[in-house]
């Protein structure tokens, strides 16, 4: 499948966050960067100026999910609060008994 067969992913918070726990849920998917849920949003990898944008808003949406307790972030291998991080922030999937 080329990136223009591919469906149009929904840009919003709400379609971010879809987006997200989607990706996280894939099979063999551990975690991922906030930089991947961008890159698929905003389409090739090598046009930053599509995914770049998307960042913070990509960001934004993990904080909500991590407030319903649905992910949580993970910098240097220790769980974080994404909203209040800096740097490379991983995404992992909450478990249920952490809820």
């Amino acid at each position: 499948m080329t990136i223009a067969d591919q469906p149009k992913i929904n840009k919003s918070l709400d379609g971010l966050k879809n987006l997200i726990m989607k990706m996280l849920e894939e099979k063999d998917c551990r975690s991922l960067g906030l930089t991947d849920v961008a890159i698929r949003a905003g389409g090739n990898s090598q046009e930053t100026k599509k995914w770049r944008p998307l960042l913070r808003r990509v960001k934004l949406a993990a904080v909500h999910l991590q407030s319903q307790n649905l992910v949580r972030g993970i910098r240097k291998g220790k769980e974080v609060e994404i909203k209040t991080s800096k740097g490379i922030i991983r995404l992992e999937l909450s478990s249920p008994l952490e809820t």
